[in-house]
């Protein structure tokens, strides 16, 4: 809820860290990411600070991560309902509100995460395809997009080295395209939120998972896996910081510009550090943790391409009928992505 404040602060973990700074405005923050998460440091935190910088202080935070004022598929509620000014709307859990704006979760898209954060961020502004079609009617505005990066395949015990390996396992979906990709590919998919995964994976209720190479020691996972494929991305998932609509009518417009400059701002930061660290992360796991890495052959590449097109068509054709054309939408994205 937005209220008056005279002490900035922004809790990035249980504990709260104060800025000395005068602010008219504190916006309370909900995010579903764990505190030592990628996306708390280089995007929440980013995002925050800058915005705090551009009002001239005038706009502070109270942020809560780590599920602490409600679930990953919680976020646009809490919006809703003034629980939340700002708060981390993930599409991929509530599909039945955002199912176009999964377009950038379907499998074989561009690998740059800047190419595909530009496209959410574009077609989220007033005016666009997705605006009109999702943010508009449930009652608020696109701050900031960004994306994990491509999912690879990670196993606890079978190595995937051909697509027939993947056949019958229970994979961890975050549901969305991905959960197509998945069904595709014979996995038998399994959708819940990141703070379920862990448990499952060491219960063994689950073989594997989709995630994204660089989120796997945020998550604490490395020690549940064994096996990775990192030359076949399974798609990516969305990450947006978006405000409710009665807390922007509210804001003053210097305030208003700093949100957006601050997310334009956060949204570059966080897609160029994602291209950045996948590399990076992936050695790690192998060299730390012993996560064998395993490149499938250019034949099953290309069966799993064709089956990608089949998510594809899957995903347009079940959107099909809509106010905003599900083909449309598609071929905008792809056109701004590939840019």
């Amino acid at each position: 809820m937005i209220k008056t404040t005279y002490k900035l602060a922004i809790g990035l973990t249980l504990s709260v860290y104060a800025h000395a700074a005068l602010a008219e405005t504190t916006l309370t923050f909900a995010d579903w990411q764990v505190p030592a998460a990628s996306t708390t440091r280089e995007a929440a935190k980013v995002f925050m600070d800058k915005a705090t910088e551009l009002s001239g202080g005038e706009i502070a935070f109270d942020y809560f991560p780590a599920e602490q004022l409600g679930k990953g598929g919680e976020m646009l509620r809490l919006l809703q309902t003034g629980v939340a000014d700002v708060s981390h709307v993930s599409p991929a859990y509530i599909t039945d509100k955002f199912p176009l704006t999964t377009v950038a979760e379907l499998p074989g898209m561009p690998l740059d995460s800047c190419a595909l954060a530009n496209g959410i961020y574009e077609m989220a502004q007033p005016g666009g395809a997705l605006y009109e079609a999702e943010f508009e009617p449930n009652g608020i505005r696109l701050l900031f997009a960004g994306n994990l990066g491509p999912y690879s395949i990670l196993t606890t015990e079978t190595p995937i080295a051909t697509l027939a390996d993947i056949e019958g396992l229970n994979i961890r979906t975050a549901g969305g395209p991905m959960e197509m990709t998945a069904t595709e590919l014979g996995a038998n998919a399994i959708r819940m939120t990141g703070s379920e995964t862990l448990p499952s994976l060491s219960r063994g209720t689950l073989d594997g998972l989709l995630w994204p190479v660089p989120l796997v020691e945020d998550w604490g996972l490395e020690e549940a896996l064994n096996n990775v494929t990192p030359n076949l991305s399974t798609g990516s998932f969305v990450v947006t910081y978006s405000i409710s609509d009665s807390t922007w009518d509210r804001l003053s417009e210097t305030e208003q510009v700093a949100l957006l400059e601050a997310g334009k701002y956060a949204t570059e930061h966080y897609c160029g550090f994602v291209n950045q660290t996948w590399a990076e992360s992936l050695e790690q796991l192998e060299t730390v943790h012993g996560i064998q890495p395993l490149d499938l052959p250019a034949s099953e590449l290309s069966k799993a391409e064709e089956r990608f097109e089949q998510v594809h068509e899957q995903w347009v054709e079940g959107l099909a009928g809509r106010p905003v054309s599900s083909q449309v939408v598609y071929d905008q994205f792809r056109e701004i992505a590939n840019r």
